[in-house]
């Protein structure tokens, strides 16, 4: 395998769960099933605008992963700003590993925790990676062995 490429997507069923239930509170506060009625303000109609915004939103991100023979890439789609590269000579260590995703990172997204950060959508196996500069960047992953197989091909010739 010479390129490794994963897509994730927040899809989480206890997500799905919540952002349901919100869906309908905000329907149910905006008085949809019982008709508009004169107390609809402006306010209520922004509020459950960007709260159903929101949910819809969450589903529609995508974290992007990509390991080549240039280096490692990761970013969130539609959103570019979050695009991180890492060269192989630019790492001084690259590897699989499992971790705790709440009491490490405080949770699943993009995360920065002291030294360390983490791009992660969900599970808790990642691609760990340590920069030159002491910095520490976890990727989330759903294909370990895959993203492994990579990892080596590149990250231990790059070194010689």
């Amino acid at each position: 395998m010479r390129v490794f490429k994963e897509e994730q997507r927040f899809n989480q069923w206890w997500l799905i769960v919540i952002c349901t239930i919100s869906g309908i509170w905000i329907l149910l506060n905006l008085d949809l099933f019982q008709g508009f009625s004169e107390n609809l303000s402006i306010s209520k109609l922004l509020g459950a605008a960007l709260g159903l915004f929101i949910c819809i939103g969450i589903f529609m991100v995508k974290m992007h992963t990509k390991i080549d023979k240039s280096g490692v890439k990761v970013w969130f789609s539609p959103f570019r700003f979050t695009k991180k590269s890492f060269r192989w000579n630019e790492l001084e260590n690259a590897h699989t590993r499992k971790y705790r995703p709440i009491s490490e990172f405080g949770g699943w997204g993009i995360r920065i925790f002291r030294k360390h950060k983490a791009y992660n959508v969900k599970g808790d196996k990642g691609i760990q990676l340590k920069t030159k500069e002491g910095k520490f960047f976890l990727i989330g992953t759903q294909q370990t062995q895959n993203a492994d197989r990579v990892i080596n091909r590149y990250f231990k010739n790059s070194e010689e």
